[in-house]
């Protein structure tokens, strides 16, 4: 799986394409399936045995009960809060299922109705770095667009200004 810095990345990317204010929510929506799946290394550390299987926390549908239990938490409206986190989880299973695997692992999207678990295998792991870079450069350009996006705007804005006054 893609690294979180990667997650991260391409939640802030979808947050620009939708002109979603509130990137906060899409990236803690990125991060968060990799940060619930790694909660047994609490248990580890202290030395705790593990009672619970933490591969459910890894799936769209907990993922959706969990958005929706954190919505009141926020000062944002309720169904643009669990929109807004659930669009940066998707993009965090868009990401996952890239990867290739030596066993017949991948992202369980349909747990807990099926146990299925779905990858297409176009990036190993450690290639996950080439994933980032690309994500980078594709945020840049697109901030890079909209603030000329706007500064053009404002110049045609001007312009027409000044020609409909004569």
């Amino acid at each position: 799986m893609p690294d979180l810095m990667s997650h991260l990345v391409i939640g802030l990317i979808l947050a620009e394409l939708f002109n979603i204010k509130k990137k906060s929510l899409v990236v803690l929506g990125a991060l968060t399936p990799d940060l619930l799946s790694k909660t047994n290394l609490i248990t580890l550390h202290f030395g705790m045995p593990l009672q619970i299987s933490t591969t459910p926390f890894h799936t769209p549908i907990v993922l959706l009960l969990a958005s929706i239990l954190i919505a009141p938490l926020f000062r944002y409206s309720k169904i643009k809060t669990i929109i807004f986190f659930n669009t940066g989880a998707l993009s965090h299973f868009l990401s996952d299922i890239t990867m290739k695997h030596f066993t017949i692992i991948g992202t369980r999207l349909l747990y807990p109705f099926s146990r299925t678990n779905y990858t297409l295998n176009l990036i190993w792991p450690e290639q996950s770095v080439y994933i980032l870079v690309v994500s980078l450069f594709i945020y840049i350009a697109i901030r890079i667009y909209k603030k000329n996006k706007l500064r053009l705007r404002f110049i045609f804005q001007k312009f027409f200004k000044k020609f409909s006054k004569s």
